[in-house]
């Protein structure tokens, strides 16, 4: 690795000797264990990996704790769809979606969402599209939440949709990030039967359609309940409190191997040469292997978040997340980020791990355990192994996800990458936040959304404050290039605008587990007018983006004066 010129002499050597001590076959050893366990959330393989992560951490001599949390799970049984009249009488396979509701010997008329095929459509389309299929089960290429919840809603008795593989493929419908509270379990859980089909089988269905209507019986089983589940969480100590969390979900589908066993196995090398140079760090590194991240919607991220909080706010500098590693045809490491550390950070980071001049981080999207946005830890990070055209892996959340897709050489380079940003989180002199750059990145972001708004949406006074922000961040960096101790400011200042970009909820909740983007409470107002939108929906959404500007405006204000404290107490 070359030394990043954000740490001292001492860092970059640290770095140095990480990168040399890494041992490909070590953790392809592990990752052939982690083969042979189905591990779901609290099953007895999902066990036997928590205990054989936390043994290893035992016998390299890190402190690690077992955490143990009550989980609300879902697991997919058995689905099938059978064409009423059909000579075949064929019993088509399908797949339940985590949260999915349960169907028993259904019989309803079969229709075909042309919508889905085609485009979207205006809210108030929307409705008047749903209404027709009331009653009915549906065949669509929609999986989201919001569908499934508009399903609900018109009075759909179930929806398949189809996949664009010829494989048995796992989704989620939860819209509750970690385990529900009371009214998540009344309102925010569809209780609709929402299965997978494959893409042949969809296609043949539609064909079916096409040529006359049909009647359909749907069965879909699922086990719902509540498990105990271990997770292991290790700490390497440093010369400070501060610390870098490593994460990544051990529970899978089926073997899961490179959605997680590969990271799994990766942690768990990092973990031991960080302990092997643990007089090096100068801040420390904790290493999570989270549950619940697929059968339970994030729930054991959560879980660790609702109870670390204190912890988590005052010592956690950044989260660097680990997700689909070591597949076979990863030729590209891109970044999704927070955008903190500044795209010039990750460029520079990213050439030494790819052929070509890498491509433009990403800002990170609500998915993949981003749970900790609360407690204003700035730095968010998940290295993207990917393919140059993007296209996801075939076997993702599917059986075939096996040890035969796993590529060592690709292996070893997700490690190195991982233990290289830790390493420089952990050792670099200040925190590499351009709090100015982000400021501009989150005002470019409001001016896009703007453009999309209709008139009634008025965002003029996020100007204001945006301005005073602006002016209160590049002083406050001024004063920060004589100071030695940063990262408390860091933390209080970059955390906070972090988690107003970020977030919609308060510090001690979690926005719902659903496809956002940035400023998602205004956002949601982007393409909306009075003659698309039905009055209450319309009504709704504006009460919303008032309330979501005046979150904004005040948190801005608030980090504005917070940004003059800090100087003035320098001052003193």
């Amino acid at each position: 690795m070359q030394g990043m010129r954000l740490c001292s002499s001492e860092g970059n050597k640290l770095i140095e000797k990480i990168d040399k001590a890494l041992e490909t076959s070590r953790i392809m050893k592990d990752v052939e264990c982690f083969s042979h366990l189905d591990r779901y959330t609290g099953s007895e393989d999902g066990e036997k990996a928590a205990e054989r992560i936390a043994k290893r951490m035992e016998e390299l001599g890190i402190p690690v704790e077992r955490e143990i949390y009550q989980v609300y799970r879902s697991l997919p049984g058995e689905a099938s769809i059978r064409i009423q009249g059909d000579s075949s009488e064929a019993i088509v396979p399908l797949t339940p979606y985590v949260y999915s509701g349960t169907a028993e010997n259904l019989e309803a008329e079969l229709v075909f969402d042309r919508i889905s095929a085609t485009g979207g459509c205006s809210q108030k389309e929307q409705r008047a599209r749903m209404a027709e299929f009331a009653g009915k089960i549906v065949l669509t290429y929609e999986n989201s939440f919001a569908f499934a919840c508009e399903a609900k809603r018109a009075g759909v008795l179930g929806v398949i949709t189809i996949w664009h593989a010829d494989l048995a493929h796992h989704g989620t419908l939860g819209g509750v990030w970690g385990t529900p509270e009371p009214e998540d379990l009344a309102c925010h859980y569809p209780r609709i039967p929402f299965v997978e089909i494959t893409k042949s089988a969809g296609k043949e269905l539609q064909k079916k359609l096409e040529e006359g209507p049909l009647t359909a019986c749907l069965n879909v089983e699922m086990c719902q309940s509540i498990v105990s589940s271990t997770m292991p969480v290790a700490r390497i100590q440093g010369r400070s409190d501060k610390y870098v969390l490593v994460s990544g979900h051990y529970d899978s589908w089926y073997e899961g191997i490179t959605d997680n066993g590969v990271a799994n196995a990766a942690m768990m090398e990092i973990a031991r040469v960080f302990q092997e140079n643990q007089e090096h760090l100068e801040r420390s590194v904790v290493l999570a292997w989270w549950s619940g991240h697929s059968d339970a919607r994030y729930s054991g991220s959560t879980w660790y978040y609702d109870h670390h909080w204190e912890d988590l706010k005052e010592n956690c500098v950044a989260h660097i997340n680990m997700d689909i590693c070591g597949c076979k045809g990863s030729d590209v490491v891109g970044m999704r980020t927070s955008m903190l550390e500044g795209e010039a950070f990750d460029r520079e980071f990213l050439r030494e791990f790819n052929d070509k001049e890498p491509e433009a981080p990403t800002p990170m999207v609500r998915f993949a355990d981003q749970t900790f946005w609360g407690a204003d830890i700035p730095f968010a990070m998940m290295p993207q192994f990917i393919k140059q055209d993007h296209k996801i892996f075939s076997w993702w959340h599917t059986k075939e996800d096996t040890f035969d897709k796993v590529d060592p050489e690709v292996t070893l380079r997700d490690t190195r990458v991982i233990a290289k940003l830790t390493a420089i989180f952990a050792n670099c002199e200040k925190l590499p936040a351009e709090m100015s750059g982000f400021v501009s990145f989150m005002e470019n972001e409001l001016r896009s959304i703007e453009q999309k708004l209709s008139a009634e949406f008025d965002l003029s006074p996020v100007w204001r404050a945006i301005g005073s922000l602006k002016e209160a961040v590049a002083d406050l960096e001024n004063a920060m290039e004589n100071q030695k101790h940063t990262d408390d400011v860091i933390m209080e200042i970059a955390g906070e605008l972090a988690r107003i970009m970020y977030t919609t909820s308060s510090p001690y909740h979690q926005d719902p587990a659903v496809k956002g983007t940035v400023f998602a409470g205004l956002a949601m107002a982007e393409g909306l007018t009075r003659e698309n939108t039905e009055a209450d929906y319309y009504l709704a959404v504006q009460t919303r983006f008032v309330r979501q500007r005046n979150r904004l405006t005040g948190q801005m204000n608030v980090v504005a004066e917070n940004c003059r404290k800090w100087i003035s107490g320098w001052g003193k």
